[in-house]
Protein backbone atom coordinates (compact mmCIF):
# COMPACT_ATOMS: atom_id res chain seq x y z
CA UNK A 1 0.00 0.00 0.00
CA UNK A 2 2.72 2.68 0.83
CA UNK A 3 4.44 2.15 -2.72
CA UNK A 4 0.77 2.96 -4.24
CA UNK A 5 0.52 5.84 -1.98
CA UNK A 6 3.96 7.15 -2.65
CA UNK A 7 3.29 7.15 -5.96
CA UNK A 8 0.43 9.36 -5.43
CA UNK A 9 2.36 11.85 -3.59
CA UNK A 10 4.69 13.06 -6.09
CA UNK A 11 0.96 12.84 -8.19
CA UNK A 12 -1.10 14.98 -6.04
CA UNK A 13 2.31 17.82 -5.65
CA UNK A 14 1.11 18.71 -8.68
CA UNK A 15 -1.93 20.30 -7.12
CA UNK A 16 -0.58 22.72 -4.07
CA UNK A 17 0.28 25.94 -3.84
CA UNK A 18 4.00 27.27 -2.51
CA UNK A 19 4.12 30.49 -1.04
CA UNK A 20 7.20 32.16 0.11
CA UNK A 21 8.08 31.86 4.06
CA UNK A 22 7.51 34.81 4.77
CA UNK A 23 3.43 34.70 3.85
CA UNK A 24 3.35 31.62 6.30
CA UNK A 25 1.28 31.53 9.32
CA UNK A 26 2.40 28.66 10.55
CA UNK A 27 0.92 27.19 13.65
CA UNK A 28 3.70 26.59 16.44
CA UNK A 29 7.43 27.90 16.94
CA UNK A 30 7.80 23.67 16.75
CA UNK A 31 6.73 22.96 13.16
CA UNK A 32 7.97 26.46 12.33
CA UNK A 33 11.58 25.03 13.56
CA UNK A 34 10.88 22.18 11.51
CA UNK A 35 9.95 23.95 8.18
CA UNK A 36 12.33 26.83 8.12
CA UNK A 37 15.63 24.68 9.21
CA UNK A 38 18.49 25.40 6.69
CA UNK A 39 21.03 22.58 8.47
CA UNK A 40 20.35 18.97 7.37
CA UNK A 41 16.61 17.42 7.51
CA UNK A 42 17.97 13.79 7.42
CA UNK A 43 20.47 14.68 10.35
CA UNK A 44 17.49 15.76 12.36
CA UNK A 45 15.43 13.28 11.75
CA UNK A 46 17.91 10.36 12.65
CA UNK A 47 18.11 12.58 16.16
CA UNK A 48 14.34 11.43 16.24
CA UNK A 49 14.77 7.45 15.77
CA UNK A 50 16.74 4.69 16.35
CA UNK A 51 15.98 3.00 13.15
CA UNK A 52 16.89 5.59 9.93
CA UNK A 53 15.63 4.10 6.43
CA UNK A 54 15.25 5.83 2.95
CA UNK A 55 12.94 4.05 0.86
CA UNK A 56 13.81 5.02 -3.09
CA UNK A 57 9.96 5.48 -4.48
CA UNK A 58 11.40 6.00 -7.63
CA UNK A 59 14.86 7.59 -9.40
CA UNK A 60 14.07 8.28 -13.35
CA UNK A 61 14.84 10.52 -16.60
CA UNK A 62 11.65 13.18 -16.12
CA UNK A 63 10.29 16.47 -16.95
CA UNK A 64 10.19 19.13 -13.69
CA UNK A 65 6.17 19.75 -13.74
CA UNK A 66 5.53 23.63 -14.83
CA UNK A 67 5.95 25.15 -11.26
CA UNK A 68 9.39 23.43 -10.52
CA UNK A 69 10.36 24.27 -14.21
CA UNK A 70 10.01 27.92 -13.55
CA UNK A 71 11.55 27.87 -10.10
CA UNK A 72 14.81 26.02 -11.65
CA UNK A 73 14.50 28.28 -14.98
CA UNK A 74 15.42 31.17 -12.94
CA UNK A 75 17.89 32.82 -12.73
CA UNK A 76 19.15 29.47 -13.85
CA UNK A 77 17.94 29.94 -17.84
CA UNK A 78 20.66 28.13 -19.55
CA UNK A 79 19.09 24.84 -17.46
CA UNK A 80 15.70 25.20 -19.68
CA UNK A 81 16.54 22.64 -21.92
CA UNK A 82 18.50 20.17 -19.27
CA UNK A 83 17.85 16.82 -18.70
CA UNK A 84 16.86 15.72 -15.18
CA UNK A 85 16.16 13.40 -12.63
CA UNK A 86 13.33 12.90 -10.95
CA UNK A 87 14.30 11.41 -7.96
CA UNK A 88 11.62 10.76 -5.12
CA UNK A 89 11.87 9.04 -1.39
CA UNK A 90 10.35 8.30 1.66
CA UNK A 91 11.93 9.10 4.79
CA UNK A 92 11.31 6.72 7.82
CA UNK A 93 12.19 6.97 11.52
CA UNK A 94 11.47 3.33 13.09
CA UNK A 95 9.32 2.54 10.37
CA UNK A 96 7.15 5.03 10.24
CA UNK A 97 6.56 7.51 6.83
CA UNK A 98 8.01 11.00 8.00
CA UNK A 99 8.72 12.47 4.72
CA UNK A 100 8.25 12.44 1.20
CA UNK A 101 11.05 14.14 -0.50
CA UNK A 102 10.87 15.28 -4.24
CA UNK A 103 14.36 16.42 -5.89
CA UNK A 104 15.16 17.71 -9.27
CA UNK A 105 18.83 16.98 -10.16
CA UNK A 106 20.40 18.16 -13.14
CA UNK A 107 21.12 14.86 -14.82
CA UNK A 108 24.85 16.42 -15.08
CA UNK A 109 25.29 15.92 -11.38
CA UNK A 110 23.87 12.42 -11.13
CA UNK A 111 26.69 11.43 -14.05
CA UNK A 112 29.07 12.83 -11.51
CA UNK A 113 28.73 13.84 -8.21
CA UNK A 114 25.70 11.68 -7.42
CA UNK A 115 26.55 8.47 -9.43
CA UNK A 116 26.09 6.28 -6.71
CA UNK A 117 23.40 7.75 -4.81
CA UNK A 118 21.14 4.68 -4.38
CA UNK A 119 19.40 4.62 -0.94
CA UNK A 120 21.47 7.10 0.56
CA UNK A 121 20.57 10.32 1.68
CA UNK A 122 20.85 13.19 -0.34
CA UNK A 123 21.30 15.35 2.57
CA UNK A 124 24.72 13.67 3.50
CA UNK A 125 25.93 14.89 -0.16
CA UNK A 126 24.32 18.61 -0.18
CA UNK A 127 25.34 19.34 3.56
CA UNK A 128 28.67 17.87 3.32
CA UNK A 129 29.79 20.24 0.20
CA UNK A 130 30.17 23.49 0.87
CA UNK A 131 29.82 24.17 -2.98
CA UNK A 132 25.94 23.57 -2.86
CA UNK A 133 24.11 27.03 -1.95
CA UNK A 134 20.69 26.67 -0.58
CA UNK A 135 18.24 29.41 -1.49
CA UNK A 136 14.93 31.32 0.37
CA UNK A 137 11.94 28.08 1.14
CA UNK A 138 9.28 28.35 -0.41
CA UNK A 139 6.35 26.48 1.75
CA UNK A 140 2.96 25.05 1.38
CA UNK A 141 -0.06 23.92 3.72
CA UNK A 142 -1.83 21.27 2.19
CA UNK A 143 -5.38 20.94 3.09
CA UNK A 144 -8.16 18.05 3.62
CA UNK A 145 -9.99 18.87 0.15
CA UNK A 146 -6.16 18.28 -1.47
CA UNK A 147 -5.37 15.29 -3.76
CA UNK A 148 -2.47 15.07 -1.98
CA UNK A 149 -4.44 14.36 1.41
CA UNK A 150 -7.07 12.66 0.22
CA UNK A 151 -4.87 10.10 -1.26
CA UNK A 152 -3.47 9.57 2.17
CA UNK A 153 -6.99 8.42 3.34
CA UNK A 154 -6.32 7.96 6.84
CA UNK A 155 -4.27 11.38 8.09
CA UNK A 156 -4.91 12.08 11.23
CA UNK A 157 -4.12 16.02 10.91
CA UNK A 158 -6.39 18.95 9.73
CA UNK A 159 -3.69 19.69 7.06
CA UNK A 160 -0.03 18.78 6.48
CA UNK A 161 2.73 20.88 5.34
CA UNK A 162 6.06 20.92 3.33
CA UNK A 163 8.27 22.53 1.83
CA UNK A 164 10.98 23.11 -1.07
CA UNK A 165 13.99 25.13 -1.61
CA UNK A 166 16.58 25.37 -4.54
CA UNK A 167 20.31 24.37 -4.32
CA UNK A 168 22.75 26.25 -6.22
CA UNK A 169 25.58 24.24 -7.20
CA UNK A 170 28.14 25.99 -9.62
CA UNK A 171 26.30 26.46 -13.00
CA UNK A 172 23.30 23.84 -11.94
CA UNK A 173 20.20 24.76 -9.90
CA UNK A 174 18.57 21.45 -8.47
CA UNK A 175 15.09 21.68 -6.13
CA UNK A 176 14.25 19.57 -3.28
CA UNK A 177 10.76 19.76 -2.21
CA UNK A 178 9.60 18.00 1.29
CA UNK A 179 6.59 17.08 2.68
CA UNK A 180 6.04 16.47 6.47
CA UNK A 181 3.68 12.96 6.65
CA UNK A 182 1.07 12.95 9.62
CA UNK A 183 3.23 11.09 12.10
CA UNK A 184 6.87 13.07 11.03
CA UNK A 185 7.92 14.72 14.65
CA UNK A 186 7.35 17.95 13.29
CA UNK A 187 3.91 17.42 14.60
CA UNK A 188 4.51 16.18 17.56
CA UNK A 189 3.28 18.75 19.77
CA UNK A 190 0.49 19.93 17.45
CA UNK A 191 -3.10 19.96 18.28
CA UNK A 192 -5.14 17.92 15.83
CA UNK A 193 -7.34 20.94 14.33
CA UNK A 194 -4.07 23.04 13.35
Amino acid sequence: MLNTLSHSYALSLDDVSWFNQEQALIPNLELESWLLNTGSLTQRLQGHCQDFKVQVVSQKQGVANADEYRQLATPFASQCAQQWQIREVILHGDNQPWVFARSIIPQALCEADFLNLGDKPLGHLIFNDDRFKRQPFQLTCIQPNDTFIAEYGDAPLAKIWGRRSVFRFQQHAMMVAEVFLPQAPAYRDLNLDQ
